[in-house]
């Protein structure tokens, strides 16, 4: 009897051990369509950045750190030419528009990641405030957004962005994708993106007829990512 009720603990506890996996092996896969998906996403909003210089900081590169449910949770704001997390039918979609991407609760209480879009010089709070605007929402497994900004001076990555009136030049873009199992570690979407419209802050332009072709030369910095970094729990990225 002793034995039979060993033997069987062995069984289901190898058993366990298998269904555990396969649901981690599940929820990963599907972490990472979610974090691709919106990885992308951003990449395109940000290398279709628009920027010219005018003294309302019409065009201005904006984020703010936050937390939310132990994971960070920043709002990014900047003028886009791109589609991207536009909704089907949206009359923003077809020309530059701001855009406001950041993490909030959904209906049911929990963080999901969320797209706002408003005119292109429209200030997005009062716009927001009066329209009583519905956010799009882009996808209730991602509950984590965190944003770095590459500091050519001290040529390292930084959370602060203190320029009122300008764009980065580069940018590190997390997401995270938590597991239901809080156990395990959330899935975490790493990439570095350009901003190729960067240079007209050097050049103040003011509008795309007067480009003057820039002379100087950037510091060295890291080299961009060709696509994302997927780190699932402890272990090694996944290019």
């Amino acid at each position: 009897m002793v034995i039979l009720v060993i033997a069987m603990s062995i069984v289901f506890q190898a058993f366990s051990g298998t269904l555990r996996g396969w649901r981690r092996g599940t929820e990963v896969l599907d972490g990472i369509k979610h974090g691709d998906f919106a990885m992308h996403q951003l990449a395109v909003a940000l290398n279709s950045t628009v920027y010219f210089y005018n003294p309302r900081n019409s065009y201005a590169f904006t984020f703010e750190k936050g937390t939310h449910s132990g994971l960070p949770a920043d709002t990014i704001t900047f003028v886009t030419a791109s589609s991207a997390f536009m909704p089907q039918g949206s009359p923003l979609q077809h020309g530059p528009h701001r855009i406001k991407i950041y993490i909030d609760n959904d209906d049911n209480g929990d963080p999901a990641l969320f797209a706002m879009a408003v005119p292109a010089l429209a200030d997005i709070e009062d716009f927001e405030s009066e329209y009583d605007m519905e956010p799009h929402l882009v996808s209730r497994s991602i509950q984590g957004l965190e944003i770095m900004v590459y500091n050519e001076e001290t040529e390292d990555w930084t959370v602060e962005w203190k320029k009122k009136n300008s764009v980065p030049e580069r940018v590190k873009v997390m997401v995270y994708v938590p597991s239901e199992d809080d156990d395990e570690e959330p899935i975490v979407f790493t990439r570095v993106v350009d901003i190729p419209v960067a240079l007209s802050v050097k050049n103040k332009l003011s509008g795309p007829t007067n480009m003057k072709q820039d002379t100087t030369t950037t510091a060295s910095r890291p080299p961009s990512s060709g696509g994302a970094t997927i780190n699932v729990g402890g272990t090694p990225p996944i290019k």
